[in-house]
């Protein structure tokens, strides 16, 4: 485990000074958008009086600022501040955060969320192949988290019947799962590693989301090169989004407006397929997602606004994208 979380902390990092490196001048203000689901209070009371939108109170929240919720956030078991740093972030940035938890860490992450019910919503991170898992994902369950992730470095594919019965009680909890999909970053060149990115790859979580049907199935970084199967999974999934965290914004912040290749379906006449709220935009099949150090999350709120400029999504589907479908999903106080 101690390796595990070294990989993810130097891929994050990694990632983030990418990021970081190419910020986009072009992008829109990470505040003008709000979600159009629901809205959140620091308290984490109702918000008693406010329109079902909430775009208002969304905003007055946090001086001004739409309500972001930010499903790819992983706990820094290395920084004896990180909830702190992090509130702070939130705080300025109106950020609510799926918070990926190492099961070691299972205990300060869950007593941070009951004291910060609108800025954290846990969510373990289990090793698939550890013999214990399932005993992990029950007394996760038991202790309040809302789902697993991020998945990932499984030893075999995500569709080896060996991993069904995680997934069978994710099913039954009705959890949202997290599943790394694609390439993955290498740190070790002078010795052997059981690492590879096609047990990830997006075509498996079809499988999943056919055969769990009361798992919302969450793909991490679109597939990354595999864009196009992982829209497609999405597209006759319901249950299945994806997030465009890593490095696919920065590789592509030339060509964004590729992704309406990508994303093409209109959602009505002969592409009709279920979406949130029944929005006909593809995009809508799109979630926020970070996956970077807190210094780095407000560069990809702006490249996802980028991206959406560049493909121009309309201004209720952004909404959706930026909170509103994680809000309604995980059913977020508001």
């Amino acid at each position: 485990m101690t390796n595990k979380l070294f990989n993810q902390f130097s891929r994050r990092k990694f990632l983030g000074a990418a990021g970081a490196a190419t910020l986009l001048s072009s992008a829109r203000g990470f505040g003008a958008y709000a979600s159009s689901s629901s809205s959140l209070v620091d308290n984490g009371a109702p918000d008693g009086g406010q329109s079902s939108t909430g775009s208002a109170s969304g905003r007055a929240a946090s001086g001004g600022k739409a309500r972001i919720v930010d499903m790819h956030v992983h706990f820094d078991a290395k920084n004896p501040n990180f909830i702190e740093d992090f509130l702070k972030v939130a705080e300025r940035l109106n950020l609510t955060a799926l918070m990926l938890t190492p099961f070691e860490n299972r205990k300060v992450v869950a007593e941070a969320a009951k004291q910060h019910p609108t800025r954290i919503v846990p969510f373990g991170y289990v090793n698939l192949d550890a013999p214990d898992v399932a005993a992990q994902v029950e007394e996760l369950h038991s202790m309040g988290f809302r789902g697993l992730g991020e998945l990932e470095f499984v030893k075999k594919p995500y569709i080896d019947p060996s991993y069904f019965p995680v997934y069978e009680q994710a099913n039954e909890y009705g959890w949202v799962v997290l599943f790394h999909t694609g390439i993955v970053l290498r740190k070790k060149f002078d010795e052997p590693e059981d690492v590879a990115s096609g047990r990830m790859r997006p075509i498996h979580l079809e499988e999943i989301a056919r055969r769990f049907p009361k798992i919302t199935v969450l793909g991490a970084h679109c597939g990354n090169p595999e864009y196009e199967w992982a829209a497609e999974i999405a597209r006759w999934n319901s249950n299945v989004f994806f997030d465009l965290s890593g490095s696919s914004l920065t590789k592509m912040q030339q060509r964004l407006s590729r992704f309406r290749e990508i994303f093409w379906w209109s959602g009505e006449g002969d592409s009709q397929v279920k979406t949130p709220e029944n929005d006909s935009s593809a995009f809508a099949k799109v979630v926020f997602g970070s996956d970077t150090g807190l210094e780095g999350i407000e560069n990809v709120v702006k490249q996802y606004h980028a991206l959406f400029d560049a493909c121009e999504v309309p201004e209720a589907t952004r909404q959706r994208i930026m909170g509103g479908t994680l809000i309604k999903l995980l059913g977020l106080p508001g």
